[in-house]
């Protein structure tokens, strides 16, 4: 035989030996968290790992080239999980437990329709991505912002633009608004929702106006209620970039020193789009047992299927997960998600207000089962 023919024969041993390497490292290899499903993103991890595990919004892969090798970008989307960290069933059922006609009351001032107002508001401004901000001081974004600041504002809150980053024609802020509790030292509890899209035109409508809208529902009917707790209702921006206004709030609150008053943070994103009345609650496994609690609320005043999924990743939830704050997303059921998450048709004429009501009302409810609420008096 020829060196050639040799060398030849050699390199291919030295490729089979290279993928059996791989393929072993794919096998005994660390699980991945996948912290996107963004199509795109999807695409391109198929092609160095090989799917675990997928339950609901939970999916695990294992990769079949190093770690190390991976570009930048896809490994930040990536995070080692152990076993022990991955739970995904309906929740408990619990103890058998009578509505209280207090907390029914407070879920039946829900109303589907105006939920559907506000979020087509803020779908029609446009282009929501916070990118926008980068071309223009007259944004979907900037106009969004807009909105909600008004909207809170005519709600009879305060509105706070709580910016956190300069972009080349405007600033990326999140849409803050307080009703505190009257005592100082009180605890608090949190409301999110991002207000940002991937950046289609007038899209994002489940993704995530169907969100913000329940932040700004629930701000509506606790304006007419005290509260032992402060409350916190946020409007974040730049979700669909590294969860970035979640992360700066998180970071706001922190120097203010107002986080560690934080008891309770309740996340809503993607609450609209419904074929099984399924709700997921998604935290982190040490929270579970809150998590069950949740669940239980969900049966007591709504309509909705509670299952739990375990660990969090990729909305606004996790800054506060991280911070050691029970927290949760509510969530549509993602075995049957809107197909046109991250498209250009994630439009209102599809989506459940119904359903998105029914998460609204169950966030309404935890928030009375955490809190003393106490009917302010009727304007005459």
């Amino acid at each position: 035989m020829k060196l050639s023919a040799l060398s030849g024969v050699f390199s291919l041993l030295l490729l089979y030996a290279a993928l059996g390497c791989a393929q072993q490292q794919a096998v005994s290899g660390p699980s991945y968290l996948l912290m996107s499903q963004d199509p795109a993103f999807l695409e391109e991890i198929s092609k160095i790992s090989s799917t675990v595990y997928s339950v609901g919004r939970t999916r695990l892969i294992k990769l079949s080239i190093p770690f190390s090798q991976i570009p930048t970008e896809i490994a930040a989307k990536l995070r080692e999980v152990s076993p022990e960290e991955v739970y995904n069933a309906p929740a408990a059922q619990g103890p058998e437990k009578t509505a209280d006609p207090a907390v029914l009351a407070i879920t039946a001032k829900v109303a589907g329709a105006r939920l559907m107002g506000y979020a087509d508001s803020i779908t029609m401004t446009g282009k929501r991505s916070a990118a926008q901000l980068d071309i223009s001081a007259a944004s979907g974004n900037r106009l969004a912002m807009n909105y909600i600041a008004g909207t809170f504002k005519e709600l009879g809150y305060e509105p706070e633009w709580q910016c956190y980053k300069s972009r080349k024609a405007d600033k990326e802020c999140n849409i803050v608004a307080r009703r505190k509790a009257g005592q100082s030292g009180a605890k608090a509890i949190l409301v999110i929702g991002h207000m940002d899209s991937t950046g289609y035109e007038n899209a994002g409508a489940d993704d995530n106006a169907s969100g913000a809208a329940g932040v700004l529902e629930m701000a509506r009917i606790l304006a007419g209620y005290k509260s032992d707790h402060d409350l916190i209702f946020v409007t974040a921006n730049g979700e669909e970039n590294g969860i970035a206004g979640g992360y700066a709030c998180a970071r706001k609150l922190k120097e203010s020193g107002e986080l560690s008053r934080v008891s309770w943070a309740i996340n809503m994103d993607m609450i609209s789009w419904n074929k099984d009345g399924v709700l997921e609650i998604e935290t982190n496994k040490e929270f579970l047992a809150h998590a069950d609690w949740v669940g239980a609320q969900a049966r007591l005043y709504t309509k909705l299927e509670p299952h739990i999924a375990t660990p969090a990743w990729g909305s606004d939830h996790v800054p506060f997960l991280e911070a050691g704050i029970p927290t949760y997303l509510s969530i549509e059921h993602w075995e049957s998600h809107n197909p046109c998450y991250h498209k250009a048709c994630d439009k209102m004429a599809a989506l459940s207000w119904d359903y998105a009501a029914d998460i609204v009302r169950l966030n309404l409810a935890v928030i009375a089962g955490k809190a003393r609420l106490t009917p302010l008096a009727s304007k005459p």
